[in-house]
């Protein structure tokens, strides 16, 4: 009788959760259909179904979520027939299967023999979102923004304590490149795992529909990305640049934590999503993204303009950054250079610092490049 055990979530924990089961030698999924091919050539030859030969008998399968990418459609739809064609399996392993291939085994496979396991993310205590605070406030990764620091762990504290059952959702807004993306990469680090991260500014309107609802199970997806997402954050940057027709898809998200698209259903109850925005004030939040999305937003966090002495916060830590590659000999010659303090002294001029560090390491490079062209004449 094949046994099939069902996995939600990441690369990281689908990879531990093998680990767990010893299954150091195992039949991928490329193999599975190199052996179906072969058996449907023989059952070709002797025109006969696959009960008149010999069954393979293999021990353990496991197919990862990548993998459903490389097969076509007919694959996914007659999942079990093919899968199980000419083999007695004792163990399937799958991770995050298009909703038809679970729908398929189910239909092939007694219920008692199908199992459902759910990857685990780190769920913080109210002490450790007070940790996150103090951590937030004596480290460098995001200068200033203590009312945004303070605002967003306030928020991170509630589902903490209330255990809400129910996704949290934060607006960050105001200037480019003032850190609030920092900001939600600091808190997905506290969270231990990389961050989730959905940017629909880089996709035309026709390609956002097909990642929002679902194209083929080949093609990227944002139903993909959830169920892979090694934490419970959520980035959606620059959501003030999302196709206003894609809006109205958040509601459900927002409210009952689910998502389902053409391939894939996915739980994010306990997700916290952060919305990267440049709004400058939240009658323009309402304004753009409609009352029904701004009501459910939780939060509005308000990321202010970097004071002058930040800014220069943020110069000095670019060329601590920058040198901290170089040699001894070219580090004295940037220390004695006038780089720094041109930058410095046109603190005022700098409105947008998110290509700061680009300008200033273009500029240390040019100039160790024109110092070793000169001692090359």
């Amino acid at each position: 009788m094949t046994k099939v055990h069902l996995f939600y979530g990441s690369n990281k924990d689908f990879q531990s959760n093998i680990m767990h089961h010893h299954l150091e030698n195992y039949v991928s999924f490329l193999e599975l259909i190199q052996m179906y091919n072969a058996n449907l050539g023989t059952n070709s030859e002797i025109g006969n179904d696959d009960t008149q030969f010999k069954k393979d008998t293999i021990k353990n399968v496991v197919i990862f979520a990548d993998d459903f990418a490389s097969v076509m459609s007919h694959v996914i739809s007659n999942f079990s027939n093919i899968v199980l064609f000419g083999n007695s399996i004792e163990n399937i392993y799958i991770q995050n299967p298009p909703k038809r291939v679970e729908s398929s085994l189910r239909s092939h496979i007694d219920a008692d023999e199908v199992t459902t396991k759910n990857g685990s993310y780190f769920q913080p205590s109210t002490e450790k979102i007070v940790e996150l605070y103090k951590l937030l406030q004596t480290n460098d990764t995001v200068i200033g923004q203590n009312g945004a620091k303070k605002a967003s762990c306030v928020s991170l504290f509630k589902a903490a304590y209330s255990k809400q059952k129910k996704p949290t959702v934060l607006m960050f807004y105001g200037p480019s490149g003032v850190g609030k993306t920092e900001l939600a990469k600091s808190i997905s680090d506290f969270y231990e795992g990389n961050l989730t991260r959905i940017q629909f500014s880089m996709m035309q309107t026709d390609e956002a529909y097909k990642y929002v609802f679902g194209d083929t199970h080949a093609t990227p997806s944002m139903a993909k990305d959830l169920l892979a997402r090694e934490t419970n954050i959520v980035l959606i940057d620059e959501f003030d640049k999302c196709a206003q027709g894609l809006y109205n898809v958040f509601y459900q998200i927002f409210d009952e934590g689910i998502f389902e698209d053409a391939n894939y259903k996915v739980d994010v109850t306990d997700c916290i999503f952060i919305l990267t925005s440049n709004f400058n004030d939240e009658e323009s939040i309402a304004k753009t993204v409609g009352m029904p999305v701004y009501s459910r937003i939780d939060k509005k966090v308000k990321f202010e303009k970097l004071s002058i002495a930040e800014i220069e916060l943020v110069i000095n830590k670019i060329f601590n950054s920058t040198t901290s590659v170089l040699n001894k000999t070219d580090v004295k010659l940037i220390e004695e250079s006038t780089l720094k303090e041109g930058y410095i002294s046109n603190l005022s001029s700098f409105n947008n610092i998110r290509m700061l560090d680009k300008f200033i390491e273009n500029d240390v490079y040019t100039l160790l490049f024109s110092k070793r062209l000169a001692e090359s004449e």
